[in-house]
């Protein structure tokens, strides 16, 4: 095994692998289209960016065809799939994985580069059905093909073991939210102080996945606003940041209540990438229920307070040493506990900063080995771990990148779905011809026609 130092970087240059990433990108949910961006951004970054660089990308929802395995066999060195809640049944239901990652057993078998799962998360919901099959046999055949499989909480890695064959269950391994780490990421943007201040932002979203599980919406909501009515009087300002348009009815409840004195709405338009990003880094404070909306915040050294309407919000708050800001809205005395540990915080804000400050070094420390272990395991080499952020000047080419990528991603999947109706066509009218021959065959002849050329 050869182990390179800078200065022998700099005169023989090492490999750069060629990485083929399976993404989500969408404006319609601030943390996925900050989340995949961060993913790509941190593996160009490590070692200087010469260590890995993602050539292609594809949503990882869409079916994976055939013809998608045989291109990432011939072109690239390896697959990434993540980050983000994949261990998912019901957001992208399919029969293909039983989670996300909308793969067959067969196309997964085909795969001949070595996978790399990374800070993905198991996603079930509190109360939520166990995965139905083939998720056992898929997820332990995906680990089977990995040179990594990282798991964006500790909760998650302890939870995603019980699917795991026992032999394979110590290759599960911690790999925070590259989402946490935007402090190295954007140093630029990132403030190390900020003047401390009675001031909150707000997101809230309680689904029809919580409403299953016994959550009352209207209840959560209403004791919310009543407590940050409360510290509105008292001089605190409410700011409101939807970050998809679920959470705009809360949004709304704070507009009505009159509390609300200012807003960043950080989905649905072109521009909100590095919007979010901006916005936290001068926020002393949220209160959220998406994980994103305590991840994305404490990237950026904001204090993240939740309700636990989540796991995976536990899980975090447990991993960043405060399982106490996951507050849990059906327990008795919500409101006061609320009200409590948001004016604890804005009392040791300072110090809480610094705290924090140090976690995000340890999670940074841990992708850092992370990604060094990745290369060692796909080369052979190991590297002395390293970062190099993006510019402002490379930033706005990255948005503008992100853009193409994802209207490129739409015409595909608008093609793929014609392709698709116009296959089901042409059964259709085989059967009918088979069924009863027509009499003037040269219609259903110039109709085949006409299909055939609309395929074409």
């Amino acid at each position: 095994m050869v182990t390179r130092a800078p200065d022998d970087l700099a005169r023989d240059a090492m490999k750069r692998l060629r990485l083929f990433h399976f993404d989500i990108k969408t404006y319609g949910n601030y943390g996925d289209t900050l989340l995949f961006e961060t993913v790509r951004e941190l593996f160009e970054g490590f070692a200087g960016g010469d260590a890995f660089e993602i050539v292609q990308s594809r949503q990882l929802r869409d079916p994976v065809t055939p013809r998608l395995v045989d291109f990432i066999n011939e072109h690239v060195d390896a697959v990434v799939v993540g980050g983000g809640g994949l261990f998912l049944s019901d957001t992208n239901p399919n029969q293909r994985s039983g989670w996300q990652w909308n793969i067959s057993l067969e196309q997964l078998r085909r795969i001949e580069k070595p996978l790399i799962i990374f800070a993905v998360g198991n996603n079930r919901f509190i109360d939520q059905a166990d995965f139905a099959d083939p998720f056992r046999e898929h997820v332990n055949l995906t680990l089977e093909k990995s040179v990594f499989f990282g798991l964006r909480n500790h909760g998650s890695v302890e939870t995603i073991k019980d699917y795991i064959t026992e032999a394979n269950r110590d290759r599960v391994v911690y790999q925070p939210c590259p989402t946490t780490l935007s402090s190295f990421l954007y140093p630029d943007l990132f403030r190390e102080e900020i003047p401390q201040e009675r001031r909150i932002s707000a997101e809230s979203i309680v689904g029809k996945r919580q409403l299953r599980a016994g959550f009352d919406a209207a209840s959560i909501y209403a004791d919310q606003v009543e407590v940050l009515a409360k510290l509105s009087d008292e001089g605190w300002r409410i700011e409101s940041v939807p970050h998809a348009r679920a959470d705009m009815g809360f949004h709304d409840l704070l507009t009505e209540r009159g509390i609300v004195d200012s807003e960043h709405v950080l989905w649905g338009n072109r521009d909100v990438l590095y919007q979010g990003i901006e916005y936290f880094a001068g926020l002393p404070m949220i209160l959220g229920t998406r994980g994103h909306a305590q991840m994305v915040p404490f990237g950026m050294g904001a204090i993240p307070l939740s309700l636990y309407v989540h796991h995976k919000i536990r899980y975090f708050a447990t991993d960043i040493g405060h399982a106490e800001w996951a507050i849990d809205p059906r327990a008795d005395g919500f409101q006061d506990t609320l009200y409590r540990t948001i004016n604890e915080a804005y009392e040791r804000q300072p110090e809480l900063r610094k705290e924090l400050a140090g976690v995000r070094q340890g999670f940074f420390d841990t992708s850092m080995k992370n990604l060094g272990d990745i290369y060692r395991s796909l080369t052979g080499e190991t590297v002395a771990p390293s970062f190099r952020p993006l510019s402002p000047q490379e930033r706005r080419t990255a948005a503008r990148a992100y853009d193409s990528s994802m209207r490129f991603d739409k015409l595909e999947q608008d093609h793929n779905k014609v392709k698709r109706e116009l296959t089901k066509a042409r059964k259709e009218l085989e059967a009918v011809a088979a069924a009863a021959p027509p009499r003037r065959p040269s219609v259903a002849a110039r109709v085949r026609r006409r299909l055939s050329r609309l395929g074409s």
